[in-house]
């Protein structure tokens, strides 16, 4: 149980639930840039792995992520927050924990978020995730987001007068 407190694993595997999810927002996963070694969890068209880095390879089409959640997340979430303003990855879709507190995730303030409610059951995992977590849109179509996210916690959009 140590394992899920530290850093110790930074792997936490999509529950097949959300890939549905994903898809009816996405349609077809171009790329999966955080994928698993082996037989891949997320269909996607493209997967990059760890001996890929695929924080060093371009980026396009629609994407999923499920970034390590280790150290390393905050340059997952830079990179595609800057793929995204680029217009190289016109929608997307990240699963991360839910570390309001953290600047990482300042950087998803103009994504709508669905904040999942209790603790997500990661797949390969015999219980919920010790933490919280957030499942963010990068798109045009945030009502799509909600109609396949709404009914797994609370969507969020910012707010500017």
């Amino acid at each position: 149980m140590d394992v899920h407190y530290s850093s110790a694993s930074a792997e936490w595997y999509t529950p097949p639930a959300v890939i549905e999810r994903v898809t009816a927002v996405l349609g077809p996963i171009a790329l999966d840039p955080c994928s698993n070694e082996g037989e891949p969890v997320v269909p996607a068209q493209r997967h990059f792995t760890r001996s890929d880095d695929g924080l060093a390879l371009p980026w396009s089409g629609p994407l999923y992520m499920n970034p390590p959640y280790g150290r390393s997340i905050s340059a997952w979430v830079e990179k595609l927050v800057r793929e995204h303003a680029a217009g190289n990855v016109a929608e997307a879709v990240a699963l991360v924990p839910a570390r309001t507190d953290t600047a990482w995730f300042a950087n998803l303030r103009d994504c709508a978020v669905c904040f999942v409610r209790g603790r997500l059951h990661f797949s390969g995992s015999s219980s919920g995730a010790p933490f919280p977590s957030a499942v963010a849109y990068f798109g045009s179509d945030p009502r799509r987001f909600h109609s396949a996210f709404g009914d797994m916690g609370d969507i969020w959009l910012r707010w500017t007068p």
